[in-house]
């Protein structure tokens, strides 16, 4: 099982030998992971969670790295332009 992207995922079952794909994979990989959570107060609130960001469109997803000092960057001798 892994979820692609929104509302796209692969599911390999192997007893019974069946294979899904697209949104009732995603539905399916969604479903088994709200069950295998542990307590129910768990399940809701990713449940919430997910259907929050499913609707609004707001990832909370972030890469965070640590500033490079000014004299280690190699882009401070690049001239910066704006991307239209």
């Amino acid at each position: 099982m892994a979820t692609v992207g929104r509302n796209k995922a692969v599911v390999d079952l192997a007893k019974p030998k069946l294979t899904f794909h697209g949104f009732f994979a995603w539905f399916i990989w969604m479903t088994l992971h709200l069950f295998l959570l542990i307590g129910f107060k768990n399940r809701l609130i990713v449940f919430i969670n997910w259907i929050y960001k499913y609707f609004t469109h707001n990832q909370s997803l972030a890469l965070l790295f640590p500033p490079l000092s000014s004299k280690n960057n190699p882009y401070n001798s690049i001239q910066k332009t704006k991307i239209k």
